[in-house]
């Protein structure tokens, strides 16, 4: 595989915690990565590159919830023709069984995607995302409307040809 660039916009103090649960060495493994990106430049990283958190914002915005964001809006900002999507499909939207006060990440960093993906698209980018992938399609989701949860398995106003 081949990679331009790598990143990893976790601050290194939270990577460094035990709950991280990061491999040993994994460290030394940034420090072979080249470029990497990160939120800032670390003196224990010294390949590390801070990312321009400023230029990109400026240009689409100030909201990014995942790593993932971070990589797909410095790819807007820096103008580029296609974004490939793959892999990261944020399709596990549901609480944990047994446990109802936890949401998966992908809660709010689904939508989050979804803006960028729109983003892109509208400044003319061409942004692959592979058919199974559940980012930006018509699911059928109602919203809850009192104690009714609708499902809307045919859109309004839409036509198959």
């Amino acid at each position: 595989m081949y990679f331009d660039r790598l990143f990893e916009m976790h601050p290194l103090e939270l990577l460094r915690k035990p709950e991280a649960k990061r491999r040993k060495g994994y460290e030394d493994r940034l420090r072979g990565l080249d470029p990497l990106y990160m939120q800032r430049e670390y003196p224990d990283i010294p390949n590390a590159i801070r990312y321009p958190i400023e230029r990109v914002s400026e240009y689409l915005g100030d909201y990014f919830n995942s790593s993932l964001a971070y990589l797909v809006g410095l790819a807007i900002a820096e103008k580029v023709d296609r974004i490939g999507i793959w892999g990261v499909d944020m399709a596990d939207l549901e609480s944990a069984p047994g446990d109802p006060s936890y949401v998966s990440e992908f809660a709010y960093q689904r939508p989050n995607m979804e803006y960028l993906i729109g983003f892109g698209r509208g400044k003319g980018i061409d942004v692959y995302i592979p058919p199974e992938s559940p980012l930006v399609r018509f699911h059928g989701e109602g919203i809850p409307l009192g104690l009714m949860y609708p499902s809307y398995p045919v859109r309004y106003g839409y036509l198959k040809k």
